[in-house]
């Protein structure tokens, strides 16, 4: 999309906040119907295997965009979503509670349990949720004249938001996909995981892999290998667009080329 024509409904959203609930809306609804994942990457999922034992793990729910995603590919699937922000986590629990095989946890997952402030901008009073960050700065630094017409610097606020965060290995989940994003927080997540990923070697969705070297390494150290998905096949490498790469051991590529040679015969 042309950014100009993003600037623009930017700056409409924030004038009428009620035109973002609406494009939500038809948007969860138009990816119901015409069965399309928010991104390409997890068309991906259609292949892996419908199981009743390992989950699959959304951490960074935000507005259910994943969780949507996934349950295209896998409709029946257990998914345990983690969403740091807990108004936003209380209202994706809200929407899935007729969903038995849904669970939303109103909790961040990191290298350690603890307590953090969230900084979450609005300007004009329309709360950009998906800007939240740890880093007060960040969170302001999107939300300006570059991306939004007429931009008043006097009616960007900040608010705090108290969030609470576990870590991966003590949520004792059986894993077969787990989609790290985070706002720049990928290493501590899977940090705390470290047990988990070794047992399980789940395959991993991790946006900006190759940003923070200390994920880079800790890939390396758990046996992981680069890859991203062409629309077909998984392919070894960086990503050639976007800024998800999927992050897999050995061992399990070749368990996916089985999955997809059961699922086509």
């Amino acid at each position: 999309m042309d950014e100009r024509i993003k600037k623009t409904l930017r700056t409409l959203q924030s004038e009428f906040p009620v035109l973002k609930e609406l494009k939500d809306r038809f948007y969860l609804h138009a990816r119901r119907m015409l069965r399309t994942p928010h991104e390409r990457d997890f068309a991906v999922l259609r292949w892996f295997p419908a199981s009743t034992k390992e989950c699959f793990v959304d951490v960074g729910a935000n507005q259910g965009q994943s969780i949507e995603s996934i349950l295209l590919g896998q409709p029946d699937a257990i998914i345990v979503s983690f969403e740091a922000n807990p108004v936003l986590g209380q209202k994706l629990a809200q929407r899935y509670q007729d969903r038995r095989n849904v669970q939303v946890v109103p909790k961040g997952l990191s290298d350690s349990p603890g307590n953090f402030t969230l900084f979450v901008p609005s300007y004009k009073g329309f709360v950009y949720d998906g800007l939240a960050s740890l880093d007060r700065k960040a969170a302001a630094a999107w939300i300006n004249d570059r991306t939004v017409f007429g931009f008043d610097a006097d009616k960007l606020a900040i608010s705090e938001v108290q969030c609470e965060t576990e870590t991966l290995d003590s949520q004792h989940l059986t894993p077969l996909f787990i989609k790290v994003d985070v706002q720049g927080c990928e290493y501590n997540v899977l940090n705390g995981g470290r047990k988990t990923l070794l047992q399980w070697e789940p395959v991993l969705l991790v946006e900006g892999f190759k940003s923070d070297q200390r994920t880079v390494r800790l890939a390396q150290e758990l046996g992981y290998e680069e890859y991203y998905f062409d629309g077909s096949h998984f392919r070894k490498g960086p990503p050639v667009k976007g800024e998800n790469s999927f992050l897999i051991t050995p061992g399990r590529i070749k368990d996916y080329l089985q999955w997809r040679k059961r699922r086509t015969q």
